[in-house]
């Protein structure tokens, strides 16, 4: 035996750690210390009352629809995106009264709550939802909407949903979710569920995903704008666009009469990577010619694999097409459509952090309840950091925002006939909470 071996029996109490009893006999404590921010911002958005409104059934004795639909909003408020952990809420009175509510529904009760919703009440929320964007946001002159569309794999066999395409979950059932957002202050004005093999856009999907997407804006725009991807390219789309005066910016389709036309373009060089052009062409059922900006990229050698907007590829370059009825110039044409890229990282953050990819009813208007409610949360959070905590250009994110303000570990003690959630006096997001209720006291919607 070493003499280190030796030395470490002699001494084995040297790193022991002491032993801990567990008792029931503290006081109530929860990790949801800050929700009572949300509380009050909700609350001077009069969330409630709006809620009332709701009209349809509520399978329980204790709870109406609105509690129920409280119950699930605060639940993907808090990050909570299943029945379960919804439900795991009521087992924390602290976090029950820093929420303002008197009890949880149960997850059984979940369930039949949303397996007894229909399709007009997850409209109805909907319209809540683009009620408090036109409040919020005010009078404008312009305003860009974007559309997209994501697929939403399901387990099992939920109503509804059918075999389409489905790049997560080949072979799976899914629903197809068309979206429609406000580009310029990244909110989610529509949502609206359809069946996994409607996947391809339609003409009347996509005007009515913009009809209801601009039901949003708030009154007074005078000049509407729209981008969306190829999904979207058709002419009756285009058509009822133009009759509405609204300046687009959609990625065309490369049929066959347009490929040669792009390939034998004249393009004007920007760098040693971009290259572009423009051409007016008519299609076949096309009353009159459309303009057409080709933006011809340059492909590395070394990796000739194409972007994800390629649409042609060919001798080393890859090419994308915009039709749009703009007058701008082309590479302000070209950037404009860029920027629906922030799409991307709207739609990731409310399929991540507010359940918006999730299927949790076996029937369509749960799950479509399911998707409005999800809308409402991720533009709750956004407003939030925008007019609560400052963020307007660069914008943490709805887990960093829970991490730092909301998931504070409080002691929830009783004094003088008032309960009180006693924080950790030096936490290191004791200042900027402060700030926060100091905003929230001022505030006005």
């Amino acid at each position: 035996m070493s003499k280190h071996s030796r030395r470490r029996q002699q001494n084995p109490s040297r790193k022991l750690v002491p032993q801990v009893q567990e008792e029931f006999t503290g006081k109530v404590q929860t990790k949801y210390g800050g929700a009572g921010l949300l509380r009050r911002f909700v609350g001077k958005l009069k969330l409630s009352r709006r809620l009332s409104r709701v009209s349809g059934p509520a399978p329980g004795r204790c709870f109406t629809t609105r509690d129920f639909l409280q119950g699930l909003l605060w639940g993907l408020l808090l990050g909570q995106q299943r029945q379960s952990a919804v439900a795991q809420l009521g087992q924390d009175p602290a976090a029950l009264l820093a929420l303002g509510l008197p009890d949880m529904p149960s997850q059984p009760s979940l369930s039949r709550f949303l397996s007894s919703c229909t399709e007009r009440m997850g409209q109805q929320v909907l319209q809540i939802n683009r009620a408090l964007v036109r409040e919020l946001r005010g009078p404008r002159a312009v305003a860009t909407l974007d559309l997209d569309g994501e697929v939403v794999s399901t387990r099992g066999n939920p109503e509804g949903a059918s075999y389409g395409y489905n790049p997560g979950r080949k072979g799976a059932k899914s629903y197809f979710a068309l979206l429609g957002f406000w580009g310029e202050w990244r909110d989610i004005l529509h949502a609206e569920l359809y069946p996994g093999n409607q996947a391809t856009v339609s003409a009347d999907m996509a005007i009515r995903a913009y009809r209801m997407a601009k039901r949003g804006l708030p009154w007074g725009v005078r000049r509407v704008r729209l981008r969306a991807d190829v999904a979207f390219y058709s002419h009756k789309f285009l058509a009822e666009l133009e009759a509405d005066q609204v300046t687009y910016c959609l990625a065309a389709r490369m049929t066959a009469p347009l490929q040669p036309l792009v390939l034998g373009l004249e393009y004007r060089v920007l760098d040693d990577k971009w290259s572009i052009a423009e051409v007016q062409y008519r299609g076949h059922d096309w009353e009159r010619p459309r303009r057409m900006v080709v933006i011809r990229e340059r492909l590395d050698p070394q990796n000739p694999s194409p972007g994800q907007l390629e649409l042609l590829h060919c001798e080393g370059h890859s090419y994308q097409v915009i039709v749009t009825n703009a007058t701008w110039p082309p590479e302000t044409v070209w950037h404009f459509y860029n920027g629906r890229s922030r799409l991307e990282n709207i739609i990731k953050e409310s399929q991540t952090d507010f359940g918006g990819n999730h299927v949790l009813s076996h029937t369509w208007g749960g799950n479509q309840m399911w998707l409005a409610l999800s809308v409402l949360a991720y533009n709750l959070m956004n407003w939030f950091r925008e007019r609560i905590l400052g963020q307007r250009r660069q914008r943490r994110t709805a887990g960093w925002v829970r991490r730092t303000l909301i998931e504070i570990p409080a002691t929830l003690v009783r004094r003088g006939r008032q309960w009180r959630l006693k924080l950790w006096r030096d936490h290191p997001a004791k200042d900027l909470f402060l700030q926060a209720v100091v905003a929230l006291e001022g505030f006005s919607p």
